[in-house]
């Protein structure tokens, strides 16, 4: 499922912005909206996901099914007004506002250490991302993925909406190389746009969390590049008014150091991304029709219990050491 809307998303709209006019766009997404809905696995996953995190009612799953085609139908757009920017900075004029809070981005910015972005996969990102950047100037970091075509895809949309890109290493395991540009960025001034919101199976990349109502791993890194840079981390969201998305803000969360008693680096890491982790179940419970990742496979995991994708274990290296007088019980 997850494959369906982020990597086959891409392709599809690629193909659609090369053969197709511009014109019967909408027509095309109110097909798809209408047949994306009646996919019977498509519709089960994602009618399952949004029970488990309580929030499913039949007006939410049609709206999502809608968000999700008119993100489609932009990121054609995108692709073929690439040399047409004033009409495409119009349609996104109509369609994303920022709201007064993004004012928190601008005012972390202005302390001069650049500002993590932590902004979940929400409908029309293609757009919402794109607006943003005419308010505060951003750098959006891409994973590396073994599908070239996939993260060609996205490269290809940032620079067609203006947006530079980091690209992890293929070694994104290794921390020095992940960490290098990403901290360039942010002591360029610019905030550094992160994606909290995959949860990860591999759980030395992750860190545990409550959220929706279940255990999860999030990744580390945008809590940890923020500590390595000494910036804070701003949670973006985008809500839904009426067909139009409201970029706001939170405000912004700090890594605080914590002593080897009390978990060290890794429970300082938890700490905050379970406080994004609140601010972004507060999202989706107000909005979620604007997530759009209700039918990726690794959430539907996360929705059905299953341990892989759980919160991970202390591991005993890391859990602290008694000391002699209280291994003996002694005060």
């Amino acid at each position: 499922m997850r494959r369906l809307l982020t990597e086959k998303s891409l392709a599809a709209a690629r193909a659609w912005a090369t053969i197709m006019p511009a014109g019967p766009l909408p027509v095309v997404e109110w097909v798809v909206a209408r047949l994306a809905r009646h996919l019977p696995r498509l519709s089960a996953h994602v009618r399952s996901n949004m029970r488990a995190a309580g929030v499913w009612s039949e007006p939410v799953f049609r709206a999502y099914f809608e968000q999700v085609a008119l993100h489609l139908g932009n990121s054609a757009r995108i692709f073929k007004w690439a040399d047409k920017q004033e009409a495409l900075a119009r349609l996104i004029d109509d369609q994303v506002q920022i709201d007064p809070s993004v004012g928190q981005l601008r005012d972390a910015l202005n302390a001069g250490k650049g500002a993590v972005v932590a902004a979940p996969h929400v409908c029309n990102y293609v757009f919402t991302l794109a607006r943003l950047n005419r308010e505060v100037p951003l750098t959006v970091y891409l994973r590396w993925s073994p599908n070239q075509h996939k993260l060609d895809m996205k490269r290809r949309w940032c620079e067609a909406v203006g947006l530079p890109v980091i690209l992890e290493p293929p070694d994104q395991s290794n921390p020095t190389s992940r960490a290098a540009a990403c901290v360039d960025a942010l002591r360029s001034g610019r905030a550094l746009v992160m994606t909290p919101d995959i949860a990860q199976k591999d759980r030395d990349k992750g860190v545990g969390v409550q959220i929706l109502g279940h255990s999860a791993c999030l990744p580390v890194g945008p809590a940890s590049i923020a500590m390595l840079a000494e910036a804070p981390i701003v949670p973006v969201f985008g809500r839904l008014s009426g067909k139009t998305h409201v970029i706001y803000a939170s405000a912004p969360l700090y890594v605080s150091p914590r002593t080897r008693a009390e978990g060290g680096r890794n429970e300082a890491l938890r700490v905050v991304m379970q406080q994004w982790a609140e601010q972004f179940t507060a999202f989706v419970r107000a909005c979620p029709q604007a997530w759009f990742l209700w039918g990726d496979s690794r959430w539907t995991r996360v929705f059905r219990g299953d341990p892989r994708y759980a919160v991970p274990e202390t591991p005993k290296s890391q859990i602290p050491k008694k000391s002699k007088q209280e291994a003996e019980g002694v005060a």
